[in-house]
């Protein structure tokens, strides 16, 4: 009892000295909300930690590590329920994301919130939706991304080429031609590599030259992939790239984007398709000594165009401060912030913003980016991703670097991908 007394006597008497504090003497405020972006080192993610010092409602930091960690440290805190508030996943990730249930619901939020006409579908649909078709999205997009092909417009106008064909075999034919030439070492440079630190580079490579040749990944609808994958527009795709691979550096066969970068900007490669989020690098003659001569344009098609989904979706996580977070996200896909983003080097997938001659003007590559976005497809969205994934890139670079014939190798991916969906999905699509 006397405990109880003297811990009521003490309350009074902070009451009443509250009650006499001078009106000129400030209370405490409440501090602002703490939250945190997580997303994998690149430029756009350094943008974007130069961008969220001017939202006023929180106090958010943006961790950008490593790329070959960013999946396991989003997911690792997942089951540990925390880590950050709004985790920037691969459009990939949603999946698994949500069979874990680590996600807010954000459908009804979206509705409300933003102007879902002004975006483009595939963005939407990529970035968040799940499932497939669902309608109900557990992302917004973050950062839009598309691949544009770089290339030395010195070199092709000394070598009487007037621009990159149109077409992926017309490209070939260019590609031979230098490097078969004394100007300039190598043709075309990618990213062929399929290990499983590298997370999708030979896959997002190879893809829109399957799909740009007519071929499918599978079949989303029945849940099929062999007879599919291993089509004969399959095959001449990707015996296609073990060609284009040769007009490229030896040994190129293990290159990821920071090996494409440096044989462009050393100078000894005419040419590669890259995600447009390199852009300020490839342009800025203190991190490029060849900036100055690159030209760019929209990669090719063959008998269909598509080009490969990049970007990624901004989402919330349910271990984290909700409300704060859809607060930041709701600023953040307002247009004066999107404007903002894009000035940094970030890329939007609103359709106001992609028309605007602020955009088009904002970089020398982003004419292209708004011509080559709307060709965007995007492959499986499936919790097994990441099995499908690392079976597809391995395989993929044995075939395009001459070790395994093209057929064999995409029988062996169809096979093996056909085992993990039939084991995780016995009874056929969910």
């Amino acid at each position: 009892m006397y405990k109880r007394l003297a811990l009521l006597s003490i309350f009074v008497l902070s009451m009443m000295l509250v009650s006499l504090a001078p009106a000129g003497v400030p209370q405490a405020e409440a501090q602002d909300p703490e939250l945190t972006i997580v997303w994998f080192a690149w430029p756009p993610c350094e943008a974007l930690a130069e961008l969220v010092p001017q939202y006023e409602g929180a106090n958010v930091t943006v961790d950008c590590v490593p790329l070959a960690q960013w999946h396991d440290i989003i997911f690792t805190d997942f089951v540990a329920e925390g880590g950050a508030d709004l985790p920037i996943l691969d459009s990939q990730w949603i999946g698994e994301a949500v069979g874990g249930n680590h996600l807010v619901n954000l459908t009804d939020w979206m509705e409300a919130n933003m102007e879902l006409d002004d975006y483009v579908p595939a963005a939407l649909s990529a970035y968040g939706e799940y499932p497939a078709g669902s309608g109900v999205y557990y992302g917004v997009p973050a950062m839009a991304d598309v691949q544009m092909l770089v290339y030395r417009a010195d070199i092709f106008e000394e070598e009487g080429l007037d621009e990159p064909a149109d077409t992926w075999y017309g490209l070939l034919e260019q590609a031979q031609e230098l490097k078969d030439s004394d100007t300039i070492e190598n043709g075309f440079t990618w990213f062929w590599c399929g290990s499983v630190g590298c997370v999708d580079q030979v896959q997002t490579a190879w893809n829109q030259i399957a799909w740009s040749f007519g071929g499918e990944l599978w079949d989303p609808a029945e849940y099929q992939v062999e007879g599919v994958l291993n089509s004969d527009e399959n095959v001449e795709a990707l015996e296609f790239a073990a060609e284009l691979y040769l007009t490229g550096p030896d040994g190129s066969g293990d290159f990821t984007y920071d090996e494409v970068l440096g044989s462009l900007c050393n100078g000894t490669s005419a040419m590669t398709s890259i995600w447009v989020g390199f852009g300020p690098v490839i342009a800025d003659p203190n991190s490029c000594a060849e900036a100055e001569n690159f030209a760019y344009a929209v990669p090719p098609g063959q008998t269909d165009h598509y080009l490969s989904l990049g970007g990624q979706g901004m989402s919330v996580s349910a271990y984290g401060d909700v409300d704060a977070a859809l607060d930041f996200l709701a600023w953040f896909q307002m247009e004066e912030t999107q404007l903002e983003w894009i000035r940094l080097g970030g890329y939007s997938a609103r359709y106001s913003i992609l028309e605007s001659d602020e955009f088009v003007n904002a970089a020398p590559y982003n004419g292209v980016f708004a011509d080559a976005y709307p060709l965007v497809k995007d492959f499986w969205n499936l919790p097994e991703y990441s099995e499908l994934l690392e079976v597809q890139g391995e395989y993929l670079n044995l075939a395009i670097v001459g070790e395994m014939a093209a057929e064999e190798a995409l029988s062996y991916i169809a096979e093996e991908q056909q085992y993990i969906i039939d084991d995780a999905y016995p009874d056929g699509p969910q």
